[in-house]
């Protein structure tokens, strides 16, 4: 780990999380441009990302980031590890869907929900009870991200498939990625990088067992290797490594990131542009969440 790293996670752990969500975040808004640019059916899509992120995230973890790397994988064995795999296989799963199915405006606004399922989690998991501000918040947000749905067919230039089977496959990574999050916080000496990694390549064997030969042996080998191999395992490293040393709540804040700028580069790259009511919705979920986020976590602890 470089010396800058080093010395900020001895001096402030939860700068140094909050960095590690930043830069996960900045590395993940291209992945759904270049999903697009692929044009790869969905199933060889899910297998190559899964495989290859799996993979690689595997060998950063146990060339970079482990110490103990039979303990971290014995745990894998546990119900909690076993939750993890699966998680993290349906988020990889979902997404992938998602962004094939319907809008990317559609799908990252329904990502953005994470934070309510991180704190209906938080809730059970933790004892964090939300008040009656953090309820209005949760319902005026998914409020936001039906308008988006609802209008996600005018979009120009987005997949012609089912907006609503795309906003359902966007919640369900939104609450697969919580669940990570939260387990992450929750048990430190479970292994969550190997677990992801596990999770990440279970789904691209789905994948590539449902796809056929010809769309798994001809594809766009930039694509696949800059998804695979750059992109996601980087981003998900450093995004599930951050729960460790700062709250969910912040990584879920800057996971918000990804709804504003994830579009624009869709946008920019391919044409895919979102309806003003779709922009105006997602807009409206990232302020609600950004100010109920700040509210809980920054002003109440100020």
């Amino acid at each position: 780990m470089p010396r800058y790293f080093m010395e900020l996670l001895t001096r402030s752990p939860q700068r140094f999380g909050t960095l590690l969500a930043l830069i996960g975040v900045l590395v993940l808004t291209p992945d759904t441009l270049v999903i697009r640019l692929s044009g790869l059916e969905r199933w060889a899509l899910m297998g190559w990302r899964g495989i290859l992120m799996g993979a690689m995230s595997l060998l950063l973890w146990r060339l970079l980031l482990t110490r103990n790397a039979s303990r971290e994988w014995r745990s894998l064995a546990s119900w909690q590890g076993v939750l993890v795999i699966t998680a993290f296989s349906m988020n990889s799963a979902t997404f992938t869907l998602g962004i094939v199915e319907t809008s990317a405006t559609v799908v990252l606004t329904a990502v953005a929900t994470m934070p309510i399922f991180a704190a209906i989690l938080s809730y059970f998991m933790l004892g964090e009870r939300q008040g009656w501000l953090g309820w209005l918040a949760i319902t005026a947000a998914m409020g936001g991200v039906v308008v988006v749905v609802l209008d996600g067919g005018n979009a120009i230039g987005s997949p012609e498939g089912s907006v609503l089977l795309g906003g359902i496959f966007g919640v369900l990574t939104a609450a697969g990625l919580a669940l990570t999050f939260t387990m992450a916080r929750k048990y430190n000496d479970l292994g969550i990088l190997p677990a992801a990694a596990l999770g990440a390549m279970i789904s691209g064997i789905v994948g590539l067992i449902l796809s056929d030969l010809n769309s798994i042996t001809d594809v766009p080998l930039w694509s696949i290797l800059t998804m695979g191999l750059i992109i996601l395992p980087v981003s998900f490293t450093c995004l599930n490594l951050a729960p460790r040393y700062t709250s969910a709540a912040i990584v879920s804040l800057l996971m918000l990131l990804e709804m504003v700028i994830g579009p624009f580069w869709v946008w920019l790259g391919v044409g895919e542009q979102p309806t003003i009511i779709m922009m105006a919705g997602a807009g409206f979920v990232a302020l609600v969440l950004g100010v109920h986020i700040l509210r809980t976590q920054w002003f109440t602890n100020s």
